[in-house]
């Protein structure tokens, strides 16, 4: 019996970066889609027969073709495609440009598509799909207006996508993370003074009295990539703290 093989977009940091450090743990074989590979040479490292790193842009579907042949050379068929990669730009509706407008689309929503539609051939029966949406995606969001209405397709992809591949035994969810601990935090330019200001009053909100951590939203994914999970599909698995369920 081979070993399971997951294929992740945006693995380098962050949330990406923790579901690819536990899947290792749990004895998968893990391909990782980045533009940033530099910072992936010491994970490699860990264990380099069991890890696959490959440069690309998820809005290139041929960079998407390319990654999704190797690791099926590599490894053989795929068990569980976790697209993960996307940006997030705080802009109010009067700073957006078609530029920033487009890196969100192409990155966020084109990206999420074809990161589905380039691996179907490399699919094992009875693989997971999982789409990394947002809380956002349900919520006025004021400065991530954007990104919401990206996150927002993202989840009525995993709704469409369910349904086509359902008689295929492919299972495709969304997991929507609440607002969570990891570095991209610190790339939104609001300050250190403002973002614990934020951050206190977003852990205030939440049932839970706190954000969350990358690692509790990869044991969500490797929970909807589990067998346990065998009769789920087409649903969102949000991991917020309560903060958009009440």
């Amino acid at each position: 019996m081979k070993n399971r093989v997951v294929a992740i977009t945006g693995g380098n940091s962050g949330i990406g970066l923790a579901i690819s450090e536990l899947f290792l743990a749990k004895g998968y074989k893990v391909a990782i889609f980045a533009q940033s590979v530099e910072r992936m040479e010491s994970f490699q490292k860990r264990s380099p027969e069991n890890v696959f790193i490959y440069p690309g842009d998820v809005s290139v579907s041929e960079d998407l073709e390319a990654f999704y042949l190797r690791c099926y050379e590599l490894w053989g068929g795929i068990d569980t495609v976790i697209a993960n990669a996307g940006v997030a730009l705080p802009e109010g509706v009067a700073d957006v440009t078609e530029e920033s407008f487009s890196k969100s689309v192409d990155v966020n929503f084109k990206g999420v598509f074809f990161t589905v539609q380039k691996s179907l051939k490399y699919l094992d029966k009875g693989s997971s799909i999982i789409l990394i949406s947002s809380i956002q995606a349900q919520r006025g969001a004021g400065i991530w207006s954007v990104y919401g209405a990206t996150k927002a397709a993202v989840r009525s992809l995993a709704r469409s996508f369910a349904q086509e591949l359902g008689s295929k035994g492919i299972r495709v969810n969304t997991l929507s993370p609440g607002v969570t601990d990891t570095p991209i935090l610190e790339k939104f330019g609001f300050g250190e003074s403002n973002l614990n200001e934020i951050l206190s009053k977003v852990s205030a909100s939440t049932p839970l009295g706190r954000i969350g951590d990358a690692g509790e939203i990869a044991k969500a994914a490797l929970f909807l990539a589990s067998d346990d999970a065998s009769f789920i599909t087409g649903a969102d698995l949000q991991v917020d703290g309560g903060l958009a369920q009440i």
